[in-house]
């Protein structure tokens, strides 16, 4: 038996029935608790003051809300389960949670647990990716209505408007094993496996390796641009020379202007910044099977 303290985040596109449907068979298992919190950033408090209480956390959002909750979360160090409520599920997908609400409920059912890094960036957690240049300038160009209304497909309107305002900005990269200096376009550092709506870091990327993927996209045409599409959805950047990636525990960036930081849509801080691995921080319920195994959506 598992009592679970289940959260909902007010600014995700969920409904009650499919929150009250979730209640009612994750209480098979044992008291279930319903708090939806008058504003998304009440998350944090709700968690703070009830976890204890509990024998594990369950947040119905998108990548958005466990954002939020994040810092909390991992103070509790309960194990926690996502209901994929969100616009773009970034973090579901890196786990393959599936996106069907009944489906993602059975994942937290049968009790399978795997242990996660997250990041912290200046004083932020983040638990997929942060993004300098087209990723704040996609937020800047999609309001809360066009992400409700058109879900993913905003993303992509995004990045077409935000590719129509790049702006070159000149940046120093240092990890504990290089530095790179440079113009950019955008810069990403990752810890987890996809991002922006499904976009992927590195085809090879984990979320329980101990280290951040980088990714630089130097000042280049919009054509090469446009060309390295591709390679943003799958990956598979190692044969790109006009992109850079490696992978390291801490970073740091330092920019000509100052620039804002986003994850997830999310403003979380601005340049300069400071980035490292938390490592194995998160007790997250996921499907016991491999890559390439996942059950459908």
């Amino acid at each position: 038996m598992a009592s679970t303290l289940l959260i909902t985040n007010p600014g995700s596109r969920s409904g009650d029935d499919d929150i009250a449907e979730a209640a009612a068979r994750l209480g098979e298992q044992g008291r279930v608790e319903i708090v939806r919190p008058e504003e998304p950033k009440a998350l944090p408090r709700a968690i703070r003051g009830r976890a204890e209480d509990f024998d594990r956390i369950v947040l119905g959002g998108g990548d958005g809300t466990v954002n939020l909750a994040l810092d909390a979360l991992i103070e509790a160090d309960k194990p926690f389960g996502l209901l994929p409520l969100g616009t773009a599920n970034d973090l579901a997908r890196s786990l393959e949670i599936p996106r069907k609400l009944e489906r993602a409920v059975d994942v937290i059912l049968e009790g399978h647990l795997r242990r996660l890094d997250a990041a912290r960036v200046n004083d932020v957690s983040f638990i997929n990716a942060i993004g300098i240049g087209l990723g704040p300038q996609m937020t800047r160009e999609m309001d809360a209505e066009a992400k409700s209304q058109l879900g993913v497909l905003a993303y992509l309107k995004g990045i077409a408007q935000a590719m129509q305002r790049q702006r070159v900005f000149r940046a120093r990269i240092r990890s504990e094993d290089r530095t790179r200096e440079g113009e950019y376009v955008q810069i990403t550092i990752a810890n987890g496996i996809h991002y922006g709506g499904g976009m992927t870091i590195a085809d090879d990327a984990k979320l329980d390796d101990g280290r951040l993927d980088v990714l630089l996209v130097p000042k280049q045409s919009h054509w090469s641009l446009l060309g390295n599409a591709l390679r943003f959805r799958t990956g598979y950047t190692r044969a790109a020379d006009t992109l850079t990636h490696w992978r390291c525990e801490e970073l740091a960036i330092d920019t000509d202007a100052t620039m804002d930081v986003t994850a997830d849509g999310e403003f979380l801080t601005e340049t300069p910044v400071e980035c490292r691995v938390l490592r194995a921080c998160l007790s997250v319920y996921a499907p016991a099977f491999g890559p390439g195994d996942a059950i459908g959506a």
